[in-house]
């Protein structure tokens, strides 16, 4: 659980460590989330046709699992970068950083759900494939649903570091637009079969810029 009171483990690490940890994790999960999502699962669904997908899914069965377990991964990384940044922007401002890092939780804990979705249609594969694409579907508007909460957690991180002192702010503003694109391109993709914005193709260079902010400036003195 994440408080506000110092507790021994976060009394032991320091912002800095915590920086170095979130940053490194977030590098991570960057190449595990890429390979996993796009070079695996991505590649196997063919998007409309049940019958192709389900014979991909089967003839790359332990691969398409591997995927799975790749982005399963990746949820429990994005539960240690909330702690990470949590410890980061505490002496920013508690609550928010408070917040933001409880929105991340949220956001793993929905991804998490999501993605158990991919292990069913791996099972259905063989026998029913218009259950595993519906399966597949479900995953993704699950994931959809999940950037809504990680785009706000993006937008209160940029607003931390925005506060955080010297030109920290331009990171600050960068995070703030790249959390406004997963909102907006989630919501889209949710109400709208149509939407094909994809405005997080764009935005999410703040992401990139950030992890380098963890690592060389992250957890600094502020105003040094």
């Amino acid at each position: 659980m994440i408080e506000t009171t110092t507790t021994n483990w976060d009394r032991d690490t320091g912002p800095r460590t915590a920086a170095i940890v979130a940053g490194i994790s977030l590098l991570a999960m960057a190449v595990i989330a890429g390979l996993s999502n796009f070079a695996v699962i991505g590649n196997l669904t063919v998007t409309g046709d049940a019958d192709a997908t389900a014979a991909n899914l089967i003839s790359s069965a332990v691969l398409f699992r591997l995927g799975a377990l790749g982005l399963l991964i990746v949820t429990i990384l994005d539960v240690l970068v909330a702690w990470g940044l949590y410890v980061v922007f505490r002496p920013v401002n508690p609550s928010i950083s408070l917040l933001s890092a409880w929105l991340r939780v949220v956001f793993a804990a929905i991804f998490a759900v999501a993605i158990n979705n991919l292990f069913g249609a791996a099972r259905a594969a063989p026998s029913d494939p218009a259950q595993t694409l519906f399966l597949l579907e479900t995953f993704d508007r699950g994931w959809q649903a999940g950037l809504i909460f990680f785009g706000l957690h993006l937008g209160l991180v940029g607003v931390l570091i925005w506060r955080y002192g010297s030109l920290s702010w331009i990171f600050g503003v960068l995070l703030i637009v790249a959390g406004a694109g997963y909102v907006v391109d989630a919501l889209g993709t949710l109400l709208s079969p149509a939407y094909a914005l994809e405005l997080s193709r764009f935005t999410f260079v703040g992401e990139l810029v950030f992890i380098f902010w963890l690592l060389i400036r992250g957890g600094k003195r502020r105003n040094s």
